[in-house]
């Protein structure tokens, strides 16, 4: 999926904080049982639960990210929820109702905001807007969809990947792989300077900006290596891993693609993984798994 944070794949309501229901007529017992579905999604995603979770969509209910791509089905969302929670257990969210506003007697709006806590992470937040059908005296979620949210700056928008700032290395045999994250200077940006030595010669150095970017409402790279190489990647988020859909082109004009994932493991340790690669519209093997860690401060 395309976004960052997915309100409802994987980030809706650890607490909820409902505001007044509004709507052209007061049915206060009609409400209370949609906060009723909202509450059991809370503490089904507390406990780490996704067949309750599913259960509480209507048969083929949908959860929509802001790329418009979407989960469908209660297996595919089951399926979907069983893949967080394993890659991502103990995350918690926060969420605050804006609207109940009942469209029919038997189909409702619901709109607000989610802030996920993630362990080690800075919080992030996203509106949402769902609709909940009553079937057979039960409020379901029938869509959930995430929406754009125009109060969330670029870097906010990077900070899930805050954790990457430092100086990070990876020496296996004759090789040793340097990588530096930091800041840009106005925070919109993150930069990643890396090396690769063999045999105590540098091979390939290279630079990398990270940024949001508001056409594919989506995290994207540019690189740019020493031997005049360049490329961009996508970036989604899969509990604890990074998955990267990369392409470029070399000097000699070959073309390349590959995906890459970025495992983090602890605060201080990460995997990174090069799988279905092509050159020149060839493929080629995967790469070996690369195990990164944090390089301790300099001494004062």
């Amino acid at each position: 999926m395309k976004a960052n944070v997915l309100v409802f794949f994987g980030t809706l309501l650890a607490t909820s904080v409902v505001s007044q229901a509004q709507g052209p007529a007061a049915r206060p017992e009609e409400e209370k049982a949609v906060r009723a579905t909202v509450n059991a999604f809370v503490d089904a995603f507390a406990k780490g639960d996704p067949k309750a979770i599913a259960n509480l969509f209507v048969e083929q209910g949908e959860a929509i990210d802001i790329g418009g791509e979407a989960i469908r089905g209660r297996a595919g969302l089951e399926a979907h929820y069983a893949s967080r929670f394993e890659g991502s257990p103990g995350d918690k969210l926060e969420a605050k109702v804006d609207l109940i506003h009942f469209l029919t007697p038997e189909l409702a709006r619901q709109d607000g905001r989610t802030t996920l806590i993630s362990e080690g992470l800075p919080p992030t937040s996203a509106r949402y807007t769902a609709t909940l059908s009553k079937i057979q005296g039960r409020w379901l979620f029938a869509s959930i969809r995430e929406l754009e949210d125009p109060t969330i700056t670029p870097h906010e928008r990077l900070r899930e990947l805050e954790w990457m700032v430092g100086d990070w290395v990876e020496e296996t045999g004759d090789a040793l792989i340097e990588t530096s994250v930091a800041w840009s200077d106005d925070k919109n940006f993150m930069l990643r300077n890396f090396d690769v030595k063999v045999h105590g010669k540098t091979e390939l150095k290279g630079t990398q900006r990270i940024g949001w970017d508001p056409l594919t409402k989506q995290i994207k790279s540019w690189v740019f290596d020493s031997t005049g190489g360049h490329g961009e990647g996508y970036w989604s988020r899969s509990g604890e891993q990074w998955i990267i859909k990369s392409t470029g082109v070399r000097p000699d004009v070959l073309t390349t693609s590959a995906t890459q994932t970025l495992t983090r493991v602890g605060k201080d340790r990460l995997l990174w993984t090069s799988t279905n690669r092509t050159l020149g519209g060839e493929t080629r093997e995967d790469s070996h798994e690369v195990t990164m860690v944090r390089k301790p401060p300099q001494p004062k």
